[in-house]
């Protein structure tokens, strides 16, 4: 970047204090969490997991707003989870939008939770003014598998991959015990941390502390991404579009993005050299500073050189 954009933590205004509610939809209640002043930027997926995930100092810049998706919200035990699809998802994101006053926001989503945003911003385009992915698969789950499998056998180093050896085995003895179905899903992700995270030692338990996980709901989610086309058109969707990758995410490799960037609409996208699946956690100040300079952009740039 040519000129040095200044970190919300240098700046003398104090966020407001963090306020917290509920949505109740069919199936689920919704919470979300929202903090600091400035652009609205709301977040999709946990109220409890992604506000950890961020720069403290990014309140200063913005309304940063964290709101549950299905399957990681509370759910009432109803047995609707095998009736939710993606318009679901978009419908409580609507929702939420009404509840909480937005009229036109930044929408920003993570991993899978990046796809969410995009399926919502093509459908009511007029609310989104910018959409940021971060960590985002560009392509269905069992394309994103198999690259993950080459980029992994490839560039993973011969340590990362003996740390992933090790806590497969660790994983296996606490297989036989007896976990929840919501501990036995943290515990397989901690496990593949070397997959995940730049650190490969990373451990990501104090990230799910609290996160409530509906495993019926999460599988209903996963299969929205079995024969999903990634794709919009500009006609339709001419929000900016920010995407951010790590260079150390053997889970969605960044390699997806690169094959994908000259077939789709112009797109700003930044690849971040130590980070893995998480950047906005593993290179926080980077991260913050790339997205409040981009928020002040008019046009989308397409390129892939590195942030």
């Amino acid at each position: 970047m040519s000129q040095r954009t200044r970190l919300p933590s240098e700046s003398r205004q104090v966020p407001k204090s963090p306020s917290e509610g509920c949505l109740e939809v069919p199936g689920a209640t919704l919470r979300y969490r929202q903090e600091g002043q400035g652009p609205a930027v709301l977040v999709v997926g946990s109220s409890v997991y992604y506000p950890r995930t961020f720069s403290p100092g990014l309140r200063s810049a913005c309304r940063l707003i964290c709101m549950d998706l299905r399957h990681f919200a509370q759910g009432h035990g109803n047995g609707l989870s095998g009736t939710i699809t993606l318009e679901t998802y978009c419908e409580d994101i609507e929702t939420m939008r009404v509840k909480l006053g937005l009229e036109r926001f930044v929408l920003m989503g993570h991993s899978h939770h990046g796809n969410v945003a995009l399926e919502y911003a093509k459908r009511y385009p007029g609310r989104v003014s910018r959409l940021v992915l971060i960590g985002t698969p560009p392509c269905d789950v069992s394309r994103t598998l198999e690259a993950g499998k080459r980029y992994w056998d490839v560039n993973a180093s011969g340590a990362r991959k003996a740390v992933l050896e090790k806590n497969h085995v660790l994983l296996g003895e606490a297989a036989q015990t007896s976990l929840s179905p919501g501990a036995a899903f943290v515990a397989r992700y901690v496990a593949e941390g070397p997959r995940f995270w730049y650190d490969p030692h990373y451990d990501a338990s104090s990230l799910w502390k609290g996160v409530p996980i509906d495993t019926e709901a999460f599988t209903a989610f996963r299969n929205f991404f079995v024969d999903y086309r990634f794709y919009w058109r500009l006609e339709d969707l001419s929000a900016p579009m920010l995407v951010v990758m790590g260079r150390h995410d053997y889970v969605v490799p960044p390699a997806l993005w690169e094959s994908r960037l000259p077939d789709l609409p112009p797109v700003t996208y930044r690849l971040f050299e130590r980070s893995g699946h998480t950047p906005q956690l593993e290179e926080p100040e980077a991260f913050a500073r790339l997205l409040l300079e981009w928020l002040g952009r008019d046009e989308p740039q397409k390129g892939a050189s590195p942030s």
